[in-house]
């Protein structure tokens, strides 16, 4: 009867260990759950906050592309302006020069 005793207390002992050590398991097993969901969140956060700020670099470029389509607009037109300014100082000169001609 004191072996049955002891071996029921051993086994108890036995199943009372594997109960800690599921329990540790377990344990252990929410912790990573939770850590696993909180970077979870700071990713999709990161992931988030990076859209929107590409969206905002890009909108930008936006603008500057813009302005910069504008600026090239009005420099070309300055350049026609200036081409057009130089023919008419050749055929000025190229009348003055033929009028001259024509006194001599």
């Amino acid at each position: 009867e004191t072996f049955i005793i002891q071996c029921r207390d051993f086994q108890r002992d036995i199943n009372k260990g594997e109960n800690e050590e599921l329990w540790k398991l377990l344990s252990g097993k929410k912790v990573l759950e939770n850590e696993n969901r909180n970077f979870n969140t700071k990713v999709s956060s990161l992931r988030n906050s990076m859209s929107a700020f590409v969206e905002e670099i890009v909108e930008e470029l936006r603008t500057s592309n813009s302005a910069l389509h504008v600026e090239i607009r009005r420099g070309n037109m300055e350049n026609e302006k200036l081409m057009k300014d130089i023919r008419d100082l050749k055929i000025s000169l190229i009348a003055t020069s033929t009028f001259d001609n024509d006194l001599r």
